[in-house]
């Protein structure tokens, strides 16, 4: 059967998806189908295990924390005159 999925969150190459999971993923008018699983759960698992979120970057607050420092602490020393 073919289900209707969520719209892949990158670039997804239809062959290599086949290739990998033995399932076809194509579009139509209104929108990206899988067709080859039994149901619409194991579709959208398929694609989601296939085309994983992207990585999100760390923010400066993330690596000041990694190397000990305080975000507001180093704003408040920078702002502050640092008497």
């Amino acid at each position: 059967m073919e289900f209707k999925v969520n719209t892949p969150n990158k670039p997804t190459n239809s062959f290599v998806f086949l290739e990998q999971t033995g399932c076809h993923l194509f579009t139509k008018d209104d929108g990206f189908y899988v067709a080859g699983t039994a149901t619409q759960e194991e579709a959208q698992s398929l694609l989601d295990a296939h085309n994983p979120p992207a990585p999100t970057e760390p923010t400066i607050a993330d690596k000041l924390a990694s190397v000990g420092l305080d975000f507001e602490e180093l704003k408040a020393a920078i702002l502050g005159g640092g008497n």
